[in-house]
């Protein structure tokens, strides 16, 4: 039998982690099964998750309000990393984007290369909806603006919502437009937006979650056994169930 850690035998209150995680990854609803089978596996720890954008997570974890984040924006996590924040880090999964538009206007786009679809979006000035919210959403449509050499900020065509993705979604099916949105959060409510998948080359739209422990965390050593469990055969396999029963495939992929 494996020996417990050492701080098994705190109560539940004495072992709260609190986990922020970008809204993507909360609003998908797979963080929450896979939080409940670690907690199942570990009765005296309590998980509590809050949702936020990127910059949000990150700006918690610095004000000592996180013990764990998990997160999709390399460029952020590189700057936390240098700080010299994290006790430890790792990728735990993956998912992809996709965009999302009516389905009168992305026939033109399939089997494009998203830089090339974004052009196109311009080019025709399709009505193309923005989370604009620091998110790691928000910060790979603007990589992909960027690799298509065009800057949409202020076009009459560009709609920032500075909300989350439930709202920006809604936004988009009310005025047909196009959005770039995270795959799980799209088919969470696909029969809702009215919005289909332009299945666009996959190239570009690789979306990695990472884990990060903040080394001033008053639970370090519990945060790291929850982190350690998500790569563990445990936390995998806890990954795979939860996209099965959710989606029926391997959206996030451990």
């Amino acid at each position: 039998m494996l020996a417990a850690p050492g701080w098994a035998g705190c109560s539940p209150a004495e072992t709260r982690i609190l986990v922020a995680a970008g809204t993507t990854l909360v609003d998908g609803r797979m963080l929450e099964r896979v939080v409940a089978d670690y907690e199942a596996e570990r009765p005296e720890v309590t998980l509590s998750v809050v949702g936020a954008p990127t910059a949000r997570v990150l700006a918690l974890a610095r004000a000592g309000s996180a013990d764990v984040t998990i997160t999709h924006d390399p460029r952020e996590e590189r700057r936390f990393l240098a700080e010299g924040r994290a006790a430890l880090d790792v990728e735990v999964f993956s998912s992809k984007f996709i965009l999302a538009g009516p389905e009168n206007s992305v026939r033109d786009l399939r089997g494009m290369g998203a830089p090339e679809a974004f052009g196109k979006i311009a080019e025709q000035g399709h009505l193309f909806v923005s989370r604009a919210d620091g998110s790691g959403t928000y910060q790979t449509e603007r990589r992909l603006w960027s690799q298509a050499g065009l800057d949409p900020t202020g076009r009459d065509w560009y709609v920032q919502t500075r909300q989350g993705m439930g709202l920006t979604l809604q936004v988009a099916s009310q005025r047909e437009a196009f959005v770039l949105v995270e795959l799980s959060v799209f088919l969470a409510a696909e029969h809702v937006w009215g919005l289909v998948d332009a299945r666009l080359d996959p190239a570009g739209l690789h979306n990695p979650y990472r884990a990060m422990v903040v080394k001033d965390s008053s639970v370090v050593e519990a945060s790291e056994d929850f982190v350690k469990w998500l790569r563990s055969g445990a936390g995998r396999e806890s990954v795979r169930r939860a996209n099965q029963e959710l989606y029926g495939f391997q959206v996030f992929v451990p």
